[in-house]
């Protein structure tokens, strides 16, 4: 019984999808500029929270400091900042951007291009990611939106962007006219940002 519920929920909410990205392609108009959703200041706040609480709150092991370094400890001191980094990047700077030629992902890297023509259909998923199907096999995901539950209490346009998506992987006449400019990853601020904690972790071990 659980799960024929689940599954008669699912059906449920695939039809009203289809229904609200139906009616939203008859109404739309299409835009002459790129469109661009990227972090908000929850993820920028979230990012900051996590990094200060890092460098005041966290304890170092002993060997961590480059003055007297144990091969563990170091490699704790070195890589943690670089994940917590890479992970306050990852929710603070995201970037998705809809132009003629498909949808730009920034990733760590560089940003990638996902041509229309690879994009069938856009979901958000739980944990407020977009996650992009393709003709065979799912694309990757990308952003970091507000999770479904926390979008009924406080808003949220994750939701809109993958019907917006959808719309416009399926209908040519509704993609945008513009050509967007290209954007780097975000590996240059991921290094900065490790290399500071890093230093301040440094001088909390002497």
């Amino acid at each position: 019984m659980p799960t024929a519920r689940a599954g008669e929920r699912a059906r449920l909410a695939r039809r009203e999808r289809r229904a609200r990205r139906a009616e939203l392609a008859a109404v739309l108009e299409a835009p002459a500029a790129p469109l661009t959703w990227r972090a908000g200041w929850r993820g920028k706040a979230l990012g900051a929270v996590l990094c200060l609480g890092f460098v005041t709150l966290s304890a170092y092991p002993e060997g961590a400091s480059l003055a007297e370094p144990r091969p563990s400890a170091l490699v704790f001191a070195l890589w943690t900042p670089f994940a917590l980094a890479w992970f306050s990047c990852r929710v603070g700077i995201w970037r998705i951007t809809a132009d003629r030629d498909g949808v730009h992902l920034r990733r760590m890297w560089r940003t990638r291009l996902l041509s229309w023509s690879e994009i069938r259909h856009v979901e958000l998923r739980h944990d407020g990611s977009l996650e992009f199907f393709g003709p065979d096999t799912p694309e990757p995901m990308a952003g970091l939106f507000a999770p479904p539950w926390l979008a009924r209490r406080t808003g949220g346009t994750g939701a809109e962007a993958a019907d917006l998506i959808t719309v416009m992987a399926e209908h040519p006449r509704l993609r945008p006219a513009g050509q967007s400019r290209p954007v780097p990853g975000f590996a240059r601020w991921v290094l900065l940002l490790a290399a500071v904690i890093f230093v301040i972790g440094q001088f909390r071990t002497w």
